[in-house]
C-alpha cells in the first residue's frame, strides 16, 4: 500500500460523502488492481499476508461481507481514514503557512534593514531655549554684593534663586 493510493482512496471517499456516507454504507468503492467482481472470500495468498492488501480492497471485501459488524469496521475505516486525510491535509498547509510565514519574516527584516541604510539620519532634536524669570547676571550681582556663595558660570543654584526672590520687594 502507498501513499498514493491512500490518498486516491480518502479522495474518492471525499467525493462520495466523506466519512458520513462511510458511517452511512453509501460508499462505492473501486477494488485497486482488480477486474473481476468482489466476493466475500480472500484469495489464500492474500489471506496469508493481510498487510499486503491494498485498502481500496480491504473496503471492498468489507462493504460486500455479510457479517454486520464487518461492514460497520469497514465504514468506521473509511470514516478514520477520512479523518487522517483531513488532518494531515491540515498538517500540510500549517507546516507550507508556517515556512512562508518564515520566509516573509526574514524578506521583512531584509527590507528593513536596507530601508535603514538609505533612509536619511533623524535631525538632531534641538533643545528648547530656557526661559527664565530672572537675569542670570542680575542674580549672580546681588549674590556678590550680599555675600551668596554663587558659581561665576552654569546654572545657579536653587537655595540662590530662592534667595534672591526672597530679597525682592513683594508686589501688591
Amino acid at each position: 500500500m502507498t501513499i498514493v493510493a491512500i490518498r486516491r482512496l480518502l479522495d474518492e471517499i471525499d467525493a462520495q460523502g466523506g466519512p458520513e456516507a462511510a458511517r452511512q454504507g453509501r460508499l462505492h468503492l473501486p477494488a485497486e488492481g482488480i477486474n473481476e467482481p468482489m466476493n466475500t472470500t480472500m484469495h489464500a495468498a492474500q489471506a496469508a499476508n493481510p498487510d499486503q492488501l491494498p485498502v481500496g480492497k480491504l473496503l471492498a471485501w468489507g462493504d460486500a461481507h455479510l457479517d454486520p459488524d464487518i461492514q460497520d469496521q469497514a465504514a468506521r475505516a473509511r470514516a478514520a481514514l477520512a479523518g487522517l486525510r483531513n488532518r494531515y491535509a491540515a498538517d500540510q498547509e500549517l507546516t507550507a503557512i508556517t515556512t512562508e510565514a518564515q520566509q516573509l519574516e526574514k524578506r521583512l527584516a531584509e527590507l528593513r534593514a536596507r530601508e535603514a541604510e538609505l533612509a536619511p539620519a533623524p535631525a538632531k532634536k534641538k533643545r528648547a531655549p530656557v526661559t527664565r524669570d530672572y537675569d542670570t547676571r542680575t542674580v549672580r550681582a546681588w549674590a556678590d554684593a550680599n555675600g551668596v556663595d554663587c558659581p561665576r558660570v552654569g546654572q545657579i543654584p536653587k537655595r540662590v534663586l530662592d534667595a534672591w526672590r526672597a530679597s525682592l520687594p513683594q508686589s501688591a
